[in-house]
């Protein structure tokens, strides 16, 4: 008399829904990754823009006797233009002279951001304070796509520093 022996190992359903469950798995680890590349390329575009933003700062604090003036460190959301002369990294420059190549070299800089542009405003405050506004702005795109925004909404993101001198 033949005995019958139970079946050994996995059924090719079960070996199905495991590489099914394998997979969503695999997914689901390259849709977080995805998310993280972006929101540090988001971040890596923000810490450019602040620091662009302190550099012109820091700048004008240089040149302090030309922004009390009324110098020229004004700016706005434009590209920059021609550069200056005579150009100051080569030669010496007056106040105002090394304000105007100052704040074409900064404009310059803002390039290196996704239509990147900046302004600054300068405003005369109480006790002969100057307060001094620098706003940049730039496309995050890596942001804006990861929560889905349509290439033709995109809007700038922008960072501001107000500070006195």
């Amino acid at each position: 008399m033949k005995t019958k022996h139970p079946n050994h190992g996995f059924s090719l359903i079960e070996v199905m829904v495991a590489v099914l469950i394998v997979t969503l798995g695999l997914l689901g680890i390259a849709g977080t990754l995805l998310t993280a590349t972006r929101s540090a390329s988001s971040s890596y575009l923000r810490q450019n823009a602040v620091q662009y933003a302190y550099d012109i700062v820091d700048r004008m604090r240089a040149n302090a006797a030309s922004v009390n003036a009324g110098g020229p460190y004004t700016a706005s959301m434009a590209a920059p233009g021609t550069a200056p002369s005579p150009d100051c990294t080569t030669s010496s420059c007056t106040s105002a002279e090394m304000a105007a190549w100052d704040v074409w070299e900064w404009q310059s800089l803002l390039r290196n951001l996704p239509n990147g542009q900046g302004s600054i405003t300068l405003t005369s405050g109480p006790n002969s304070t100057t307060t001094i506004t620098v706003t940049v702005q730039w496309i995050d795109t890596p942001a804006q796509t990861t929560f889905n925004v349509a290439t033709s909404n995109l809007t700038p993101a922008s960072y501001t520093v107000v500070t006195s001198l």
